[in-house]
Parts: structure tokens; C-alpha cells; sequence
């Protein structure tokens, strides 16, 4: 099946933070426990590709119903990936992905990434029969320019506040140096409750809210949308629409659904900046150099030429490699500014990059099997440190800091024990010699550990790093 590229609409409005806000959802474990579906064609949703292929969960939402909640969010599409096991939404300030059981948004500037979460929720569940969320994450770097940011986003207090609005035995981590490079994480732990026949389930619209939005306002609508429970199942019944059970009959034969992704799920993000005036002078467009005059995000360029200067570009630098055999979507903005995202299958990668030379900021994220598996962990390790590499080598960053993500299962003590020790493995000897680490933290949370390390250039530690 061959993956299909739309190019929908060229906006992007908006001031410039190159940090991005990072929000996972997953409604589910994995695409089998996806409930029925509710809709139907009456309500406009796409339920099948042209060629027959069913739509289930989240990728059965319409076009619109996306756009509306993205306003909210304060960004646009500008293209999509229809992919064969998810869809890549390119935005003009980063990119959204959308499989059938979870949703990832990623947005820089000051877009408002959690201002649209009551939307995105409702649409979960009345769309798509989503009891409720399995396990939210949502992360970020420290701001550029936090004083421009909107809404509950301009204080890290105020953003874990929002999300204990919506979520329960949630757990916030500042990870890294207070007075120094450090990333700040939202998380909480599996509901397998919300898999289970006996959910809460609601139809209830959430209305759409506004950075003034007080959050007491916020929890008095979340209170009355949720004040209805399912009627008491029929068991007797054999018609499935009295019987939740039938919405998901992979439960029927084990109760106890299982608390962590039934694919191994492991997510590299390297977050970079002060790039090197060689990396930030290609991602200018060819009509455009780093002394334009430059205020706000980049317009976009002339319609049709985006898209096609991003692809040359992402081929002309590598970028096309980093996941092999990928359908690519990269767009080049106007004066400067870079985005793409690829997809194979179920796995994506995504690249954003603002190249002014005040604030250079690149990052680079994949879901990308990076097999880490505890039989061969040389080899898993040699893997991991060849694509940090790679990357490393198109955005020659002065200082970057690395996440990564692995799933574990919390009872192999003998299995999590080499999980970590690949996962501590990021730089090759050589790449060891032209950045020093200033921190490595390890953290084990319930189902994922998680590696952050901070790194400085040793050449340049105020400066760029010198390739050779």
C-alpha cells in the first residue's frame, strides 16, 4: 500500500518559540482494544480509505472536527501523511500524528497545546467511544521567550495545574538543572480501568475554552459533562448494542488488560540548539539570508515551492536517511524555518528547525525500533549511537540534551537492567570527543524508563562546534 501525500493549506500565523510543547495521548494500549466504532457516514467521517481499507479509533475523525480543535491550538495544517498505520499532520508550528488507539501533538511557538485538550478529549469519546485516557505525557524544554507564551503555558505551575484538571495521580518531574538546561515532564500512570466494560463513558460536549478560562471554570465543565455513567449492562442481552462488553471482546477472555504497549514503544527526541551558522544557512529559502530582517514565525512560501525546496533539501542533507524508506512531507517556510515529517508503517519521525542565528533551535523525534534488546545490547547501543550521529552531523549544535523513552516490563529486573545499559550508550567514542556531558539522569516510572542526558560542545563550549 503506497502512502499518499495531500497538501491541504499554507498558513502559519503566529511569533516564533522554538521549543516545542510535546502532548501523547493513548487511549489504548494498542490498536486491538480500539472500541467499536459510533460513527457513522451520516456525520461526514472518512470510515474507509479508496481502497476499501477500514478507518478505525482516532483516524475515522473528520478533516474538520481536526481543523476546529487546532484553532484552538492556534496552528494550521499544512499537509498530511495518510500512512498506512498512521497519519502525519505537518501544522505551521510542528506536527500532529494520529494512530488509531493514540494521538501525539507537538507544537512550538506560542501555540496553545493544552487550551485544546477538553476538545480533543470529547472528540475521543464521541467519536470514536473512548472511555477515557489510558496514559497522558506531556513534556517540554525550558522557554526561549516564556513571558510570550499563552495561557496556563506560561508557567510551568500553572500548565501542571491545567492538567490535574483533567487527569488524576498524575506525577510532574523538573528533570535536569534548575539554574541550567532542564526538561519538565507530565505524566500519569496506566487507567486500565477506562478498557474495561464498567467505564465511565460520556457524550457530553466539553465546551471549547480560552487562555482567560479560569480553571475552576474549566472543572465545573468537566464535572457536569462527566456526571453521566453507562447504564448497567445487560449480559443476558445478545445484541452488542446492550452489552459494552461487545464493544471490546479482547477483554472477554482476560480481565485484566495489560498495563503497558503491547508493541514495544520507544521514543528519541534531541532537542539542539545554537546550530552552526554552515547548518542554519540551509534552511533559508533560496530567496531569503540570515541578515532578513526577522519578527515573528516565517511566511510561507509561494504556493508549491514549500513543499518541493523542503524535499530537495531534506535529500540534499541526509535528512531523508534518517528513516529509511520513509514517505517524506518537509516544507521549507519563507524567509527561513523547516518542518518535515516521515512515516513507515507504524513509526514516524519528525524534524522542526528555526535557524536565526539569535536563537538557533533544531529538534529531531522518532519512534524509530531502535531494538534495544537485552540479547545484544553492543549491537542495539551501536544502532542508537549511529542515528544520534547522524543527526548531530546535519545540525551541528553547540548544546543539545536527548530523551529517550523505552517501554519495560516492570517484573524482568534481568531484562530492564540491560535495557538500561544500552539506553546509557548515546554517543559514540568519537562524538564523546566533541561533546561533554553535563548530566545523565535516569528515572523508572511505572512501564518506561526514561534517559536524559545534557551535552556541550568541548571545542566551542560558548560557541559552535568545529567539524572537521
Amino acid at each position: 500500500m503506497t502512502d499518499a501525500v495531500t497538501i491541504l493549506d499554507d498558513s502559519s500565523p503566529g511569533p516564533f518559540e522554538g521549543p516545542e510543547k510535546l502532548l501523547e495521548l493513548w487511549f489504548a494500549p494498542s490498536q486491538d482494544l480500539v472500541p467499536a466504532s459510533k460513527a457513522h457516514t451520516g456525520q461526514g467521517l472518512r470510515l474507509s480509505r479508496d481502497d476499501g481499507t477500514e478507518w478505525t479509533g482516532l483516524r475515522q475523525v473528520a478533516r474538520h472536527v481536526w481543523d476546529d480543535m487546532l484553532d484552538e491550538v492556534k496552528c494550521k495544517v499544512l499537509s498530511v501523511i495518510e500512512g498506512e498505520q498512521v497519519d502525519a499532520y505537518l501544522l505551521s508550528e510542528s506536527s500532529m500524528f494520529v494512530w488509531p488507539h493514540k494521538l501525539i501533538l507537538k507544537t512550538c511557538g506560542t501555540t496553545t497545546t493544552l487550551l485544546g485538550l477538553p476538545t480533543l478529549l470529547r472528540i475521543a469519546s464521541e467519536t470514536c467511544g473512548f472511555r477515557g485516557v489510558w496514559r497522558c505525557f506531556y513534556s517540554r524544554k525550558t522557554f526561549m521567550f516564556p513571558d510570550r507564551q499563552i495561557g496556563p503555558h506560561k508557567d510551568w505551575a500553572q500548565e501542571m495545574s491545567f492538567l490535574d484538571t483533567l487527569f488524576e495521580n498524575s506525577s510532574a518531574y523538573t528533570v535536569g538543572r534548575m539554574n541550567g538546561d532542564h526538561w519538565l515532564l507530565y505524566l500519569t500512570p496506566p487507567q486500565d480501568d477506562v478498557l474495561m466494560p464498567h467505564a465511565l463513558e460520556t457524550t457530553s460536549a466539553l465546551s471549547p475554552i480560552n487562555p482567560t478560562t479560569a480553571l475552576s471554570t474549566l472543572s465545573a465543565s468537566l464535572s457536569a459533562s462527566l456526571s453521566a455513567s453507562l447504564p448497567s449492562p445487560t449480559l443476558s442481552s445478545t445484541s452488542p448494542r446492550s452489552n459494552p462488553l461487545a464493544s471490546i471482546p479482547s477483554l472477554l477472555k482476560d480481565p485484566t488488560p495489560p498495563s503497558v504497549p503491547s508493541i514495544p514503544d520507544q521514543t528519541l527526541e534531541i532537542l539542539m540548539t545554537r546550530l552552526s551558522p554552515r547548518a542554519c544557512a540551509s534552511f533559508y529559502h533560496p530567496g531569503s539570508s540570515a541578515d532578513t530582517p526577522y519578527t515573528s514565525y516565517p511566511d510561507i512560501a509561494p504556493e508549491g515551492d514549500a513543499h518541493s525546496l523542503g524535499t530537495l533539501l531534506s535529500t540534499q542533507l541526509g535528512i531523508t536517511s534518517l528513516l529509511p524508506d520513509a514517505t517524506l512531507d518537509a516544507f521549507l517556510f519563507s524567509p527561513c524555518g523547516f518542518s518535515s515529517n516521515a512515516v513507515r508503517g507504524e513509526r514516524y519521525a519528525t524534524i522542526h528547525v528555526t535557524p536565526e542565528p539569535a536563537y538557533s533551535y533544531a529538534s529531531f523525534e522518532t519512534n524509530l525500533d531502535l531494538s534495544l534488546s537485552p540479547s545484544d545490547v553492543e549491537s542495539s547501543s551501536a544502532s542508537l549511537q549511529k542515528l544520534v550521529e547522524r543527526v548531530l552531523t546535519i545540525f551541528e549544535p553547540a548544546t543539545l540534551s536527548i530523551t529517550l523513552f523505552v517501554s519495560i516490563d516492570d517484573d524482568d529486573e534481568v531484562t530492564k537492567a540491560s535495557q538500561h545499559e544500552g539506553m546509557r550508550k548515546l554517543m559514540s567514542e568519537e562524538l564523546a570527543r566533541r561533546y561533554e556531558r553535563k548530566d545523565r539522569i535516569l528515572y523508572e516510572f511505572e512501564g518506561y524508563s526514561l534517559i536524559y542526558s545534557v551535552y556541550n560542545s568541548v571545542d566551542e563550549p560558548n560557541g559552535q562546534v568545529e567539524y572537521k
